[in-house]
């Protein structure tokens, strides 16, 4: 793990193997550990690169008071222009898939492939029209929460919402990978997770037509309905295939790293014809 000395802030990040550039980036209140397994099985054919994004991790907290999903955008091109990196694969999941819209968006040129994985377009995954979505903002009771409770019961309080949708565990199906994401959620200080929080609700989804890179959208059997009709949505903007990956959630690259990992090879297969 090395340090960047980017011009937005310095992210902590694992740089492992040599080849083409492969990029991921983790889900909301989680980590770059979160990739582990891809790290193994891409590293020795790419170089594999997992930052932790502002706010998490081993970069940790900032002094920006507010975060945006182009704030973090904007922090992954400073750190790809200080490694060197004009062109790479960027894969995101969750947060991190509204982080490589946005990039992608920005720099079409520099993507030769993306992947999106529990990829959403608006968070929570519903449209809500504008004005509606500023006067219905959570964002005081979840103030309140945090201030009560911390990040972690936060965290689950959220999670309880959502589990009716998918009938268990919508985070993750493996108990040791949902045990292990939730204690890395309940070390994040308490401002950080609003400012994740904020960031997500107030994210909107840029124009993806002008990538012309192959891409694929991945989403678990058990993900949410909601986040599995945004993703369909997300492919047929960018005209590619939806992956449904059994036996998995939301962290579906740690459900079912196989049927994960086939998905990425067959992209990363096309990109290199």
């Amino acid at each position: 793990m090395t340090t960047t000395d980017a011009p937005t802030i310095g992210l902590a990040y694992d740089d492992d193997g040599s080849g083409p550039p492969l990029v991921f980036l983790h889900g909301g209140w989680l980590s770059a550990a979160s990739w582990a397994g891809q790290r193994e099985r891409f590293g020795e054919e790419y170089r594999v690169i997992t930052p932790d994004l502002r706010g998490h991790g081993r970069t940790g907290a900032s002094e920006s008071r507010r975060y945006s999903i182009g704030l973090l955008a904007a922090d992954l091109d400073a750190l790809l222009s200080e490694l060197g990196i004009e062109e790479c694969v960027l894969c995101g999941l969750s947060l991190g898939s509204m982080v490589a819209q946005t990039y992608a968006a920005r720099h079409p040129g520099r993507i030769r492939g993306l992947v999106l994985a529990g990829a959403v377009q608006t968070f929570p995954p519903v449209a809500i029209p504008g004005p509606m979505k500023r006067l219905l903002t959570p964002l005081p009771m979840l103030a309140s929460s945090l201030a009560l409770t911390g990040s972690g019961a936060t965290f689950r309080s959220l999670l309880s919402t959502i589990r009716p949708l998918t009938g268990g565990p919508w985070l993750a199906r493996d108990s040791e990978v949902r045990a292990t994401a939730l204690e890395t959620v309940e070390a994040m200080p308490r401002d950080e997770f609003k400012k994740v929080f904020a960031a997500l609700y107030r994210f909107r989804p840029p124009e993806l037509d002008r990538l012309s890179a192959p891409a694929r959208v991945v989403y678990g059997e058990h993900e949410a309905p909601p986040v599995k009709r945004q993703s369909r949505d997300l492919a047929s903007a960018l005209g590619c295939d939806v992956h449904e990956i059994r036996d998995a959630a939301h962290l579906v690259n740690q459900d079912n790293p196989e049927a994960f990992d086939a998905v990425l090879t067959g992209l990363l297969e096309e990109v290199e014809r």
